[in-house]
């Protein structure tokens, strides 16, 4: 059996190109189960060829969630208010995740200033500082946040992978509690806890912090 031809000579790659069909593939198979020969074969391409864009395994990792966090909304809204841009942004955050629960993208080891989610920290960064927020109230803020979604997604993510029923005669009485722990309404409830918890870091401060008009 011979190995198929490289045809990328007339069907170019690019890195846009396997940062997307590697996404899909997470999607099907989880990003921990991906590897640059998967990618090269649905490709139809050796992988030698993604080599040529890519020096590891990582560096695509790092892209396909650079690449999924593009579906997070975080552009700014003339005259929104702090508290709405932080209810905005955390429910795309969580649903973009909820998107790709396959793929668990939170299995990629990725710190701010990595290529994942540099760009998305900038603009999340940027959306608040433009508002006005003290420098001091959302170093707070971002750690607060950045601690509540990590732990939300992950336990969402994987609730129906650990899902185990039991039998009728054995279910407790707080099944229902815990079962609801990772809702629509357990997470708007979080943020609205953090949210108000702001506001009582920042008293007396009336907390009119909005993005700019113009």
């Amino acid at each position: 059996m011979t190995n198929q031809p490289d045809t990328t000579a007339s069907n170019p790659l690019s890195q846009s190109l396997i940062l997307a069909k590697g996404l899909e593939i997470a999607d099907r198979e989880g990003i921990d189960k991906l590897s640059i020969r998967k990618i090269a074969k649905e490709l139809g391409k050796t992988p030698m060829a993604l080599y040529r864009h890519f020096d590891s395994m990582n560096d695509i990792q790092q892209g396909i969630l650079a690449l999924a966090f593009q579906e997070v909304d975080t552009a700014p809204i003339p005259g929104e208010r702090w508290d709405d841009t932080i209810r905005r942004t955390t429910s795309s955050i969580r649903q973009m995740h909820l998107n790709h629960s396959k793929a668990r993208l939170y299995l990629v080891e990725s710190e701010a200033w990595d290529p994942g989610l540099r760009d998305h920290t900038e603009h999340v960064q940027k959306l608040h500082r433009e508002q006005g927020i003290p420098d001091h109230i959302f170093a707070r803020a971002w750690r607060i946040i950045d601690a509540f979604l990590t732990g939300f997604i992950i336990c969402e993510c994987t609730a129906d992978d650990h899902h185990e029923t039991l039998p009728d005669d054995e279910v407790p009485d707080w099944i229902g509690v815990t079962d609801a722990a990772y809702s629509d309404e357990a997470f708007h409830d979080g943020i609205e806890i953090i949210i108000a918890g702001i506001r009582n870091l920042a008293a007396p401060d009336p907390c009119e912090w909005r993005t700019p008009l113009a």
